[in-house]
């Protein structure tokens, strides 16, 4: 037995209801289908949407549709059972499938149904009430008798006796029984009061029917009832009345209903001016009774005989209610009081329609026709998957969003692949890479590339290829330019991309698209070097040549003459290239519009321009080398940039916003305005309303409960604007696309917008008024017409970080707090990164490529960056796996061999008598793999997907090489437990102050390759400068070889030498100072100090005008530079400084010393800031002598004692101050300092001679080992060595790139 909810009843054989499961998935199925009626009236009350699209072309019965139901003002999914036409228009007859209501709808309010609104099954379903059939009353003439006989329909007074039955009723359920193929016979039960009667029952005993197998002499006998049958006592909402049908009962002449009715708890009185008719007894009491055994008004009737207590009837009764069985002993004393309802009403009324729709009636052989369809599509009456019903309920926009198009010609669109202006073997190209949908940027840029115009495309696909290549292919290969410029060589076409990774992408795709024999393009990729670019040769035949700005540029001082017949310019991430290339972007535009305008051109030039972000670069690209152009922008926030919309930002408190929105409105302007106030909800539309409304006239509001209005505040809106007047639309983003409004000259957020896509969405609203740079000398003279308002409470401090992203590609003045938001989210963001192991790109070259989109931490944690490895001094290291050019993973060769050759022995020794195989493979075990008959210790990553598999991969890292590969299950052997105690050996080793060039982001693998086979396996000695974690940073690294017979090594190659010799890297100077710099974030973190967000945000805004090579654009870049990382680093190690011996601001001092945040000292009340010096030192045998780096200072002062040494003075109206805490004791009565090459230098000498591993007791990053000293100091009493133990390591040695090393018995520095 389930609950069911009965909508609609026709008849005892077509009820209308939903079956209702338990409460909570019913609850669930309300919001499904509640938010299906929200987004089917968003869709269809759209009034941007194309009506002819949406009209159906033909009407026919069964088809499934949407309705316009204006009684509810809401569009619904109806089945059509019937049409009608004239002449004029047609109508027709539908059922709604989810209200179970039957109306009378035009043409002109029916719509196609998407699929998206029907994937929830119709929410009604028919039944029937099983077991009984319809009787009626036949009146013979001549007899001058009565009788009851069966029926085909069923009298209206046994529908309308239903009709009360359930309105009295205070719980519906029923037994489902079988489904015929239009609706399931069920056995009703109602609860009425405290007593739960059978309908089915029920019916048969007021003789409305009767059972299947027939009708007897006494069921045939007629019995009058009550007219107060047919009123109820209860005011619960009744169900809606079917349409009226023959009644052979007279229900014409029922009563008209009281005014008003009891609750059913308690009986009618009584009405004396209508005695109640004297009434044979029934052959059962009614069982809905209270008390079965009393007769019906006025106590008139027989007693139930025991034969008829004991029917299936009322033996169902007495289960149902065993209580008021026992009852039945004792006669009540009272009169019954029937159910009481009024006159049956009007068909409109009982069936809630309005003016201009009729609740119709219908046939039963009509509705078998109709339901048929509804029971094949809805064969159960609910989602047996609750979430997947919520997104069926859900549907997405369909695609063709709106774009900014901005065109000096007019464009048409063109709607698909097989309409684009392509050649049919591009066309297939398009369909083998499955790029068969067009974008919305597409549908209008194709056309305009095709002819040959300028065109610049913002899209979020803009780094695919192919959104532009088939066009500008076409145009190219159907061009009759070949005969006219045979006198010349070299390419037509120049693709410009921002790196070799894009570019070789690029390339493969033309060989793809077979291109070639036409085109027959070329790649060029060139390095640094000079002579690279004049030993290119570029064939005759080229007409297309990929490459990037640096390469061409090359190109151009060496072959300017092979770029004559350049008519078409084609930029690939335009923003990035006018980002990592400014310089050379100029070049190449300045060549172009020479070669172009030149007397002996007579092929038009054509510029493309595809990029995802706008920028400022591009707007002088349009200005000065696109004449004519098309733009087209589908990427909302950045069109909002490309119109130059003034942002203000207003800082409140939630408490506060509408105070601070109605200072920020002008209600009496100059000019006339239409304002958009965007709220987040339909509350929030209703409170900014009643505040707005007070203070403006006109003033209307949209939200998600007043679709049905969106037409009204259209027109109202559409409507002129006098001046001085101020017309305010206040809305929902939803509604604020389904209204359609384009003309805004302001639009206030008064909701924060979750994301840039939200926000630039809500901007297009003022589409109308944003420049438009293809119209010529207008966009200059025009005044800024929009405005955009952005209120931010405290509630939005989790999105200010991506705002001020954005904010700073803008000239809007930001609050300082705002930058107080983002510097706490900034740090949040990177707290929470704490368990992500250090960026890559962090460590190989100081900065990240884009901390925007990169999961990686950039700051240090002493908890996960703690590390055993050297910071400093040589070390022997084996690179064994390299990972790009800069970085390799390998050991660290200690002397001896150490602990790791002996286990390579015994893991040979032991698997040589047998190889066991692994059982079972479980992540993150330990187990063996022998690769070229060698044995290695690997680690599971990942679990292996073996599944009914005999063999299967597994994925590993060599714990002990660091490479990470997939291997066989068969590969995969036991590891004995001796076996585990070595930690992994492999060890994370970059090589310092080198990158790629031309601002690439990653190695070319050309470079990797060459590196790789140069140094893999083969041991070298390197310098350590700084370690974190299991990573150790080497800034020089030379392999070593002993002359025979000799005590002298040579220095065949230093890597950073062989990584600038291929042309593909540069040197990078910054990169110890920014390793420096991650230090001293943490030093700076555990100093108390105050930074100031303000210069951070000042160093962000010089990033965004100005990013250097391999420096992230915006915000990104400045975070590298600004205090949001350097106060909030940790390390375990130390970094040498600049080279210069230039101070770092905000240099952290020693343990209890002060620290400055880099503002003038003059400008605050603070105490003077003190910075500490850069310092160099070198040691003897007996001494070690430190170099201050400070040039001509004053009030100059060293203390020396036996564990440390201070240092104080003045440079550049700065004071400095150092605090050395020895490694270990000197002579302080012997030391001394002196001014040497206008530099501090102090003599330490040493208690104990010997060898010192570093100089200060805990890491400075400000102290380093003075690599580059040669010659000793005179004055060196007792050394006979010139070197520490004898040992010279000279960095830099010449052209090259050799020297001699002396034999000694240590290795250290």
């Amino acid at each position: 037995m389930v609950n069911i909810s009965i909508l609609t009843v026709e008849s005892p054989s077509c009820l209308w209801g939903r079956v209702l499961h338990d409460p909570g998935s019913h609850t669930e199925t309300t919001h499904q289908y509640d938010r299906l009626l929200a987004e089917m009236n968003f869709f269809y009350h759209d009034v941007t949407r194309d009506l002819r699209q949406l009209k159906p072309t033909w009407l026919e019965e069964g088809q499934v549709c949407v309705v316009y139901w204006s009684v509810m003002k809401s569009w619904c999914r109806a089945l059509v059972e019937s049409v009608v036409m004239d002449s004029v228009s047609s109508q027709a007859r539908c059922l709604l499938v989810d209200q179970g209501e039957r109306l009378i709808v035009p043409s002109d309010q029916i719509r196609v149904a998407l699929p998206t609104f029907l994937q929830l099954p119709f929410w009604v379903k028919r039944f029937h009430l099983a077991g009984i059939k319809p009787t009626t009353l036949r009146v013979s003439v001549y007899e001058e008798k009565a009788g009851l006989v069966a029926s085909t329909q069923w009298d209206s007074s046994a529908t309308l006796y239903l009709h009360n039955l359930l309105q009295a009723s205070t719980m519906t359920e029923a037994v489902l029984l079988e489904s015929d193929s239009d609706s399931t016979s069920v056995e009703l039960y109602l609860t009425v009061g405290n007593v739960k009667i059978c309908v089915n029952d029920e019916l048969v005993a007021k003789k409305f029917a009767y059972y299947g197998g027939g009708l007897n002499e006494v069921n045939r006998l007629p019995i009058t009832l009550s007219s107060s049958i047919v009123t109820t006592p209860t005011s619960r909402p009744a169900p809606a009345l079917g349409p009226p049908v023959d009644s052979a009962f007279g229900a014409g002449n029922l009563p008209t209903p009281p005014p008003s009715t009891p609750p059913p708890s308690t009986p009618p009185p009584s009405t004396p001016s209508t005695p109640p008719p004297s009434t044979p007894t029934p052959s059962r009491p009614p069982p809905f009774t209270p008390h079965p055994s009393t007769p019906p008004e006025g106590g008139t009737g027989s007693k139930v005989t025991d034969e008829q207590d004991h029917s299936p009837a009322a033996e169902r009764f007495e289960f149902l209610n065993p209580g008021v069985i026992q009852q039945q002993e004792a006669p009540a004393g009272s009169p019954h009081e029937e159910l009481r309802d009024g006159r049956a009403e009007e068909p409109n009324a009982a069936s809630g329609s309005c003016t201009g729709q009729e609740v119709y009636a219908a046939s039963e052989q009509r509705a078998q026709l109709s339901t048929s369809l509804l029971e094949w599509l809805n064969p159960e009456p609910l989602n047996g998957d609750p979430e997947a019903a919520g997104h069926a309920g859900a549907p997405r926009e369909p695609s063709g969003s709106e774009a900014l198009v901005h065109s000096a010609l007019p464009v048409e669109p063109c709607t698909g692949l097989d309409d684009a202006p392509i050649t049919n073997a591009l066309r297939w190209a398009m369909k083998r890479k499955q790029y068969g949908t067009l974008s919305p940027a597409d549908s209008y840029s194709w056309p305009a590339v095709a002819r040959g115009r300028n065109t610049v495309i913002v899209s979020h696909n803009a780094d695919q290829p192919l959104a532009y290549l088939a066009p500008l292919l076409t145009h190219v290969l159907l061009n009759s330019i070949f005969s006219s410029l045979s006198s010349s060589t070299g390419p037509l076409v120049v693709l410009l991309c921002p790196g070799w990774e894009k570019a070789q992408a690029v390339y493969d795709l033309l060989e793809e698209m077979k291109v070639a024999p036409a085109l027959h393009p070329v790649i060029s990729l060139l390095g640094v070097s000079k002579d690279e670019a004049k030993a290119v040769k570029i064939p005759q035949n080229c007409l297309l040549l990929v490459t990037t700005p640096f390469s061409l540029v090359r190109l151009l001082s060496s072959h300017c003459f092979l770029f004559l017949r350049l008519y078409h310019l084609v930029l690939d991430e335009a923003d990035r290239l006018f980002a990592v290339a400014p310089d050379q972007m100029a070049t190449v535009l300045q060549h172009f519009q020479k070669v172009t305008t030149s007397v002996k051109a007579s092929c038009p030039r054509q510029v493309v321009a595809v990029a995802k972000r706008w920028s400022v670069h591009m707007e002088g690209l349009v200005a000065n080398h696109m004449p004519y152009p098309c733009i087209v922008m589908t990427v909302p926030e950045e069109a909002a940039l490309y119109a130059n919309v003034q942002q203000v930002v207003l800082m409140t408190l939630e408490s506060s916003k509408i105070s601070v929105l109605l200072g920020a409105l002008d209600f009496n302007p100059v000019v006339g305005q239409k304002t958009v106030i965007v709220t987040n909800s339909a509350a929030e539309v209703e409170d900014v309303f009643k505040a707005v409304s007070n203070r403006s006239v006109f003033c209307l509001k949209s939200h998600e409960g007043s679709t049905h209005e969106f037409d009204f505040v259209t027109e109202q809106w559409r409507k002129d604007v006098g001046p001085g007047t101020q017309v305010i639309l206040v809305t929902t983003t939803r509604c604020l696309r389904s209204l359609g409004v384009r003309d805004a000259s302001c639009v206030v957020h008064y909701g924060f917008p979750a994301s840039p896509k939200l926000f630039g969405g809500r901007l297009s609203c003022a589409a109308q008024n944003f420049r438009n740079l293809s119209e010529r000398g207008s966009s200059e003279q025009r005044p800024r017409l929009t405005r955009s308002v952005l209120l931010i409470s405290e509630r939005n401090a989790g999105h200010v970080f991506g705002l001020v992203r954005y904010l700073q590609r803008t000239d809007a003045p930001l609050p300082p707090e705002l930058l107080s938001f983002a510097r706490g989210v900034h740090v949040a963001r990177e707290d929470q990164k704490a368990n992500r192991p250090l960026c890559r790109y962090l460590k190989s070259f100081g900065v990240c490529r884009d901390r925007s989109v990169c999961p990686n931490r950039h700051r240090l944690f002493p908890e996960q960056d703690e590390t055993l490895l050297p910071a400093s001094g040589l070390v022997e290291v084996l690179p064994l796996h390299v990972q790009t050019a800069s970085v390799f993973y390998g050991r660290l060769v200690e002397e001896g061999g150490g602990g790791f050759g002996s286990l390579a022995a015994d893991m040979s020794a032991f698997y040589a008598d047998g190889k066991p195989r692994a059982e079972e493979v479980l992540q993150g075990g330990l187990y063996a793999v022998q690769e070229d008959q060698v044995f290695h210790r690997v680690e599971v990553l990942s679990p292996p997907l073996r599944g009914d598999r005999l063999f299967f991969a597994v994925f590993v890292r060599f714990i002990d090489v660091g490479n990470e590969k997939e291997v066989k299950s068969h590969q995969v052997l036991q590891l004995p437990e001796r076996f585990r105690s070595l930690p992994g050996q492999a060890v994370e080793m970059v090589v310092c102050r080198v990158k790629p060039s031309d601002a690439e982001i990653d190695w070319h693998p050309k470079v990797t390759r060459a590196i790789s086979q140069k140094i893999r396996g083969l041991q070298h000695r390197a310098r350590a400068v700084f370690s974190v974690g299991n990573t150790v940073f080497v800034d020089a690294m030379v392999r070593l070889t002993r002359v025979p017979g000799m005590k002298t090594v040579i220095n065949e190659y230093s890597v950073q030498a062989e990584i600038l010799n291929t042309g593909m890297g540069v040197a990078n100077q910054e990169h110890l100072e920014l390793l420096g710099a991650l230090w001293a974030g943490e030093e700076a973190a555990r100093a108390p100090q105050s930074s100031s967000l303000e210069v951070g945000i000042e160093a962000l805004r010089g990033a965004e005008a100005a990013p250097p090579p391999l420096e992230p654009c915006g915000l990104e870049a400045a975070e590298q530079t600004s205090s949001w990382d350097s106060s909030t680093g940790a390390s375990a190690a130390v970094c040498r400084p600049a080279e210069d011996g230039g101070e770092l601001p905000a240099a952290p001092l020693g343990e209890g010393e002060d620290q400055s945040d880099g503002t003038n000292e003059e400008d605050s009340g603070d105490p003077p800031k003190i910075f500490h010096p850069a310092a160099r030192w070198y040691q003897t045998a007996a001494c070690a002598v430190v170099t201050v780096k400070l040039s001509n200072p004053e009030s100059q002062r060293c203390d020396f004692y036996p564990d440390r040494v201070v240092y104080s003075g003045r440079a550049g109206g700065r004071t400095y101050r150092a605090d050395l805490q020895l490694h270990a004791h000197v002579a302080a009565d012997r030391c001394c300092w002196e001014m040497k090459s206008n530099e501090p230098v102090l003599r330490l000498v040493k208690q104990q001679p010997g060898h010192w591993e570093r100089l200060v007791r805990s890491k400075n990053i400000f102290v380093s080992y003075d690599a580059e000293h040669i010659e000793e100091d005179e004055g060196d009493e007792g050394d006979e060595d010139r070197t520490p133990k004898g040992s010279c390591f000279v960095e830099d040695t010449g052209k090259d790139n050799w020297y001699v090393n002396s034999e000694s018995g240590s290795e250290s520095d």
